[in-house]
């Protein structure tokens, strides 16, 4: 089968596409049940080595929040990515799937004394803070680690905001790298997160040109810095196209190029792409479990929900679009589609026409490989999706 994703063919924008065609989709209901999750290698790998080409300056620390499956880590780190982990928990998964402690980052601006410790026991050096009271704690238990300092963004094009709650102001980092300068502690890095789901990478331009004022800031205090994290926020296609991975990443290349490109080989760049580099690389199938009229409208249950994959719209305001075979031939209507679980809320859809579904019948959801199943819950004591790769 040949998609955007495998081609080779290069586009100004994507738009959202299956891993599978339906009679892959068939074969794999048959062996494996539904829903199940598909995850393509080779997709993965496309995405990876985008990136690379067109950022050839900056490190990859995958973001394993947005899918840390054992099998989504396992081959990143096979094609040579390194990790950027939350909790000891995410360090663990980074550990089994076989990523060593100094390939990982630390990036959660406020952790617990446990997270802390536990991941400085088991090698982590890294850390992120963003306020004066997570220096004590560095102070106190870890005193020795690198300090990444992580700086408040705009986010003018991206669908979340992060910078609501992560990130000091541009104007107070000068103090927080005195103070923690003065505690005894190094700040050797600075980070910024644009954002979410970035639709323009100019976004990026406007906070590397804040990143660079603060860079020679920390030089005129006494506290050179060595990295620059220029965080994640490549976006990937919904029920919108958005623009190509190679196109935005070569802005962003530009633009660090302009930015920090007179500083040469001291500086270490490194990014923490999450839903950039997997969400395309997975596909949801669902089976239709019953249908029935709902004061004239015709709603169909499907075996995930909002407590599976589809948390997703919830926890991270995704819109995905809905496939089925043939749909090109079947005239359409508007319909209902609802999860499976007891909650009357559970529902996944109201404003996508779809053809008349057959209890049974098969329905494909591509980019679902971020931010899905990694906040799903199994509410109802139902299971959530398997993985099952392909290449």
């Amino acid at each position: 089968m040949s998609t955007l994703l495998d081609c080779g063919v290069q586009s100004a924008t994507r738009v959202a596409q299956p891993v599978i065609s339906f009679d892959q989709a068939k074969a794999i209901a048959e062996v494996h049940g539904t829903p199940a999750l598909v995850l393509s290698r080779s997709a993965l790998q496309r995405n990876y080595e985008a990136m690379r080409s067109e950022m050839p300056g900056v490190e990859l620390f995958y973001a394993a929040k947005a899918n840390p499956e054992y099998l989504v880590l396992k081959n990143l780190r096979e094609f040579g990515s390194s990790v950027d982990v939350c909790s000891y928990r995410e360090m663990q998964a980074a550990l089994n799937a076989g990523f060593t402690p100094d390939q990982m980052i630390h990036t959660h601006p406020c952790k617990t004394i446990a997270n802390l410790v536990d991941c400085y026991t088991e090698g982590l050096r890294w850390f992120t803070f963003d306020a004066p009271s997570e220096i004590a704690k560095f102070v106190k238990h870890t005193p020795d680690v690198n300090l990444i300092l992580r700086l408040a963004a705009s986010s003018q094009s991206s669908l979340i905001n992060l910078s609501a709650k992560f990130g000091c102001a541009p104007k107070d980092a000068g103090d927080l790298m005195r103070q923690a300068h003065q505690a005894g502690v190094n700040v050797k890095a600075l980070s910024f997160h644009v954002g979410s789901q970035c639709l323009n990478p100019a976004d990026f331009r406007a906070m590397l040109l804040q990143a660079r004022q603060v860079w020679d800031e920390g030089i005129e205090i006494g506290c050179p810095l060595e990295v620059l994290d220029i965080g994640g926020g490549f976006p990937a296609p919904y029920k919108s196209e958005v623009i190509s991975l190679e196109l935005f990443c070569r802005s962003l290349q530009e633009a660090l190029d302009d930015t920090f490109g007179d500083l040469g080989d001291s500086v270490r760049f490194i990014a923490e792409p999450g839903r950039g580099l997997v969400a395309e690389c997975a596909t949801l199938i669902v089976r239709v479990l019953g249908k029935s009229n709902r004061s004239g409208t015709t709603q169909y249950v499907i075996d995930d929900g909002l407590y599976g994959a589809f948390s997703g719209i919830v926890y991270d305001h995704a819109e995905f679009p809905l496939l089925v075979e043939n749909a090109e031939h079947r005239p359409h209507r508007p319909c209902i589609i609802a999860g499976p679980t007891c909650d009357s809320g559970d529902i996944v859809c109201r404003d996508q026409p779809l053809p008349d579904l057959e209890v049974g019948e098969l329905v494909l959801v591509p980019t679902m490989g971020a931010y899905s199943s990694a906040s799903a819950c199994g509410f109802n004591g139902l299971d959530i999706p398997r993985y099952v790769e392909v290449e």
